[in-house]
């Protein structure tokens, strides 16, 4: 009879993303994620199997706090307009943190793991596509509404926005001035009247 895990897996998870977060995930030795996590080797290897697939499971893991937590709002049954403005303002509130500042976790991922993964590629598009359809939602909801403009394709303007916020996130990574970011929200906004 296999032992009970006497740990917190959730909270080991959180823990590897942090450390991937912060270093990358080829500077992540699993000496790091070992320290970080607080488990043996062998505890790591049988809750997640690998460093790769530590790290997928860290990018979905991101992508549900990231739907918790500042694009909550999307998740709303009548989301619309304003909480398509809702998300982007706490996207920018994020981003002028020290932690907002490391960018977004699942960019990070495509930019440096994605190319050569195909198993990281399918994270970060699943979570890219969960974000696309929470906007599309908003996005068919605000031009029902009148809120949102009828003159472009609902799936065009969910696309914008899920690249808006990317922007936004990329652009906090050179700690730039408020108003830079509150810029690309205002304009954003624009394109949606």
């Amino acid at each position: 009879m296999a032992r009970p895990r006497c740990f917190d897996e959730h909270q080991a998870l959180r823990s590897a993303l942090e450390v991937f977060w912060a270093k990358g995930y080829n500077a992540a030795s699993m000496t790091d994620l070992l320290d970080a996590t607080r488990l043996s080797k062998s505890s790591l290897y049988a809750s997640f199997g690998s460093k790769q697939a530590l790290v997928v499971e860290a990018m979905r893991c991101y992508a549900e706090q990231l739907m918790d937590g500042p694009l909550a709002a999307l998740g709303r049954p009548d989301a619309g307009r304003a909480e398509i403005e809702e998300a982007l303002r706490a996207t920018v509130a994020v981003a002028r943190t020290e932690a907002g500042q490391r960018g977004c976790f699942i960019n990070n991922c495509l930019t440096e793991i994605a190319p050569h993964d195909a198993e990281v590629m399918a994270a970060a598009a699943a979570a890219i596509q969960r974000l696309e359809a929470a906007l599309l939602a908003a996005v068919r909801r605000g031009q029902q509404h009148g809120a949102i403009t009828t003159g472009e394709a609902p799936e065009a303007l969910a696309r914008f926005l899920v690249n808006t916020l990317s922007g936004l996130n990329l652009a906090a990574k050179s700690k730039p001035a408020a108003e830079r970011l509150d810029d690309i929200v205002r304009v954003a906004l624009r394109a949606l009247d």
